[in-house]
Protein backbone atom coordinates (compact mmCIF):
# COMPACT_ATOMS: atom_id res chain seq x y z
CA UNK A 1 0.00 0.00 0.00
CA UNK A 2 2.86 2.35 0.82
CA UNK A 3 4.42 1.69 -2.58
CA UNK A 4 1.10 2.23 -4.36
CA UNK A 5 0.61 5.68 -2.87
CA UNK A 6 4.30 6.52 -3.31
CA UNK A 7 3.90 5.69 -6.99
CA UNK A 8 0.80 7.86 -7.20
CA UNK A 9 2.70 10.71 -5.55
CA UNK A 10 5.64 10.38 -7.90
CA UNK A 11 3.43 10.21 -10.97
CA UNK A 12 1.42 13.20 -9.72
CA UNK A 13 4.57 15.32 -9.32
CA UNK A 14 5.85 14.39 -12.77
CA UNK A 15 2.47 14.81 -14.49
CA UNK A 16 1.81 18.15 -12.77
CA UNK A 17 4.44 19.78 -14.99
CA UNK A 18 2.32 19.15 -18.10
CA UNK A 19 0.77 22.10 -19.93
CA UNK A 20 -2.73 20.63 -19.64
CA UNK A 21 -2.68 20.53 -15.82
CA UNK A 22 -5.47 22.57 -14.20
CA UNK A 23 -5.82 22.60 -10.42
CA UNK A 24 -9.23 21.64 -9.11
CA UNK A 25 -10.92 23.12 -6.06
CA UNK A 26 -10.95 20.62 -3.22
CA UNK A 27 -14.38 20.05 -1.65
CA UNK A 28 -14.62 21.39 1.90
CA UNK A 29 -16.11 18.07 3.05
CA UNK A 30 -12.58 16.62 2.91
CA UNK A 31 -11.75 18.52 6.11
CA UNK A 32 -14.73 16.92 7.83
CA UNK A 33 -13.72 13.52 6.42
CA UNK A 34 -10.29 13.92 7.98
CA UNK A 35 -11.85 14.64 11.37
CA UNK A 36 -14.28 11.70 10.98
CA UNK A 37 -11.49 9.25 10.13
CA UNK A 38 -9.36 10.55 13.01
CA UNK A 39 -12.31 10.19 15.39
CA UNK A 40 -12.77 6.64 14.15
CA UNK A 41 -9.14 5.87 15.03
CA UNK A 42 -9.71 7.32 18.50
CA UNK A 43 -12.87 5.24 18.95
CA UNK A 44 -10.96 2.13 17.90
CA UNK A 45 -8.32 2.90 20.51
CA UNK A 46 -11.09 3.37 23.06
CA UNK A 47 -12.51 -0.05 22.17
CA UNK A 48 -9.09 -1.64 22.55
CA UNK A 49 -8.57 0.07 25.91
CA UNK A 50 -11.96 -0.97 27.25
CA UNK A 51 -11.49 -4.52 25.97
CA UNK A 52 -8.09 -4.83 27.57
CA UNK A 53 -9.68 -3.74 30.86
CA UNK A 54 -12.52 -6.27 30.38
CA UNK A 55 -15.19 -3.58 30.05
CA UNK A 56 -16.89 -5.34 27.17
CA UNK A 57 -20.04 -3.24 26.83
CA UNK A 58 -17.94 -0.09 26.47
CA UNK A 59 -15.62 -1.89 24.04
CA UNK A 60 -18.65 -2.91 21.97
CA UNK A 61 -19.92 0.67 21.89
CA UNK A 62 -16.51 2.08 20.94
CA UNK A 63 -16.02 -0.44 18.12
CA UNK A 64 -19.53 0.23 16.82
CA UNK A 65 -18.72 3.96 16.82
CA UNK A 66 -15.42 3.35 15.00
CA UNK A 67 -17.22 1.25 12.41
CA UNK A 68 -19.97 3.85 11.95
CA UNK A 69 -17.42 6.62 11.52
CA UNK A 70 -15.55 4.53 8.96
CA UNK A 71 -18.73 4.18 6.93
CA UNK A 72 -19.37 7.91 7.39
CA UNK A 73 -15.92 8.59 5.94
CA UNK A 74 -16.83 6.64 2.80
CA UNK A 75 -20.10 8.53 2.58
CA UNK A 76 -18.11 11.76 2.86
CA UNK A 77 -15.81 10.67 0.04
CA UNK A 78 -18.82 10.01 -2.16
CA UNK A 79 -20.14 13.45 -1.20
CA UNK A 80 -16.82 15.02 -2.24
CA UNK A 81 -17.01 13.29 -5.62
CA UNK A 82 -20.64 14.45 -6.05
CA UNK A 83 -19.61 18.02 -5.21
CA UNK A 84 -16.89 17.92 -7.85
CA UNK A 85 -19.28 16.43 -10.40
CA UNK A 86 -21.86 19.14 -9.61
CA UNK A 87 -19.12 21.67 -10.41
CA UNK A 88 -18.51 19.92 -13.76
CA UNK A 89 -15.26 18.26 -12.66
CA UNK A 90 -15.24 14.64 -13.73
CA UNK A 91 -12.60 11.93 -13.81
CA UNK A 92 -11.38 12.63 -17.37
CA UNK A 93 -11.76 16.44 -17.12
CA UNK A 94 -8.01 17.01 -16.73
CA UNK A 95 -5.00 15.27 -15.21
CA UNK A 96 -5.53 16.91 -11.81
CA UNK A 97 -9.09 15.65 -11.48
CA UNK A 98 -8.04 12.21 -12.74
CA UNK A 99 -5.38 11.96 -10.05
CA UNK A 100 -7.79 13.19 -7.36
CA UNK A 101 -10.44 10.60 -8.25
CA UNK A 102 -7.87 7.81 -8.68
CA UNK A 103 -6.02 8.42 -5.42
CA UNK A 104 -9.14 8.95 -3.31
CA UNK A 105 -10.83 5.91 -4.88
CA UNK A 106 -7.77 3.74 -4.20
CA UNK A 107 -7.81 4.94 -0.60
CA UNK A 108 -11.56 4.28 -0.36
CA UNK A 109 -11.08 0.70 -1.58
CA UNK A 110 -8.53 0.17 1.20
CA UNK A 111 -10.92 1.73 3.72
CA UNK A 112 -13.61 -0.75 2.62
CA UNK A 113 -11.15 -3.58 3.31
CA UNK A 114 -10.30 -2.04 6.69
CA UNK A 115 -14.01 -1.74 7.50
CA UNK A 116 -14.36 -5.47 6.84
CA UNK A 117 -11.44 -6.17 9.20
CA UNK A 118 -12.96 -3.80 11.78
CA UNK A 119 -16.38 -5.40 11.40
CA UNK A 120 -14.83 -8.81 12.05
CA UNK A 121 -13.04 -7.52 15.15
CA UNK A 122 -16.25 -5.86 16.33
CA UNK A 123 -18.16 -9.09 15.81
CA UNK A 124 -15.58 -11.01 17.85
CA UNK A 125 -16.08 -8.55 20.69
CA UNK A 126 -19.87 -8.71 20.47
CA UNK A 127 -19.74 -12.51 20.49
CA UNK A 128 -17.71 -12.41 23.68
CA UNK A 129 -14.55 -13.92 22.18
CA UNK A 130 -12.44 -11.43 24.11
CA UNK A 131 -13.89 -12.73 27.34
CA UNK A 132 -13.28 -16.37 26.38
CA UNK A 133 -10.08 -16.17 24.33
CA UNK A 134 -8.42 -12.89 25.17
CA UNK A 135 -5.17 -13.54 23.29
CA UNK A 136 -7.00 -14.33 20.04
CA UNK A 137 -9.15 -11.22 20.48
CA UNK A 138 -6.13 -9.02 21.27
CA UNK A 139 -4.27 -10.27 18.18
CA UNK A 140 -7.28 -9.56 15.99
CA UNK A 141 -7.68 -6.08 17.44
CA UNK A 142 -3.94 -5.44 17.04
CA UNK A 143 -4.10 -6.27 13.32
CA UNK A 144 -7.18 -4.14 12.92
CA UNK A 145 -5.56 -1.18 14.70
CA UNK A 146 -2.43 -1.34 12.56
CA UNK A 147 -4.46 -1.38 9.34
CA UNK A 148 -6.89 1.32 10.45
CA UNK A 149 -4.31 3.76 11.81
CA UNK A 150 -2.10 3.24 8.76
CA UNK A 151 -5.01 4.19 6.49
CA UNK A 152 -5.65 7.27 8.59
CA UNK A 153 -1.99 8.27 8.19
CA UNK A 154 -2.21 7.64 4.43
CA UNK A 155 -5.32 9.82 4.25
CA UNK A 156 -3.65 12.67 6.15
CA UNK A 157 -0.67 12.39 3.80
CA UNK A 158 -2.85 12.33 0.66
CA UNK A 159 -5.01 15.21 1.78
CA UNK A 160 -2.00 17.32 2.75
CA UNK A 161 -0.19 16.45 -0.47
CA UNK A 162 -3.13 17.28 -2.72
CA UNK A 163 -3.84 20.45 -0.77
CA UNK A 164 -0.27 21.71 -1.03
CA UNK A 165 0.42 20.67 -4.61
Amino acid sequence: VTMLFAAFTSAYIVRRSGSDWADIPLPAVLWLNTIVLGASSLALEGGRYFGEHRRWSLANAAFALALSLGVAFLWGQAAAWRQLQAAGIYLPANPSSSFFYMMTAAHAVHVVAAIIVLARATLLTWQGLGQRQFRTWAASIGLCRTFWHFLFAVWVYLFAFISIF
